[in-house]
């Protein structure tokens, strides 16, 4: 008997498929690399203590610009700060949540003073007292009153 031409063509194909699907294993490729992660946050950065581990430089207080002297608000660990309000040390608590801010009682020196820089570390510690809020747009925190005004801006240190 013989095998008409088109039915042997379709044999062969057929081997031919089949033979193709089982090959080899089929090399599978490697996953892609790992995204490369975000760097560590800064300490300021972190929700639990969004400024702890920053000091900044105050450049304007009470809407005045500060004077000749540097008056530094530090906040060296959560939960606490200290500085200098232009010629007296000064170190406290402080309670900072995501948009609001407490400043408990502060411990200042009593050294004498220039009438001057006397004025304008008396009206940084006032400001400090009368902040509820804060904000930071990159190196710029500004502290703001129950008003929502702001009392103190300070430049990263």
């Amino acid at each position: 008997m013989r095998v008409p031409a088109i039915t042997r063509l379709c044999g062969i194909l057929l081997v031919a498929t089949l033979a193709g699907c089982a090959g080899g294993p089929t090399e599978v490729p490697p996953p892609p690399p790992p995204a490369e992660s975000e760097p560590p946050a800064q300490p300021d950065e972190s929700p639990a203590a969004p400024l702890a581990g920053s000091a900044w430089i105050a450049d304007r207080i009470l809407d005045k610009p500060a004077g000749m002297a540097e008056s530094v608000l530090e906040f060296p660990e959560p939960g606490q700060a200290s500085g200098n309000a232009g010629c007296n040390s000064f170190n406290g608590s402080v309670t900072i949540q995501t948009t609001s801010i407490e400043f408990g009682p502060l411990a200042t020196t009593r050294r004498m003073c220039a009438p001057a820089v006397n004025g304008q570390e008396t009206a940084f510690l006032e400001a400090l007292e009368l902040a509820t809020s804060w904000q930071k747009v990159a190196n710029v925190l500004e502290l703001l009153d129950a008003n929502n005004s702001v009392v103190v801006v300070l430049l990263r240190n």
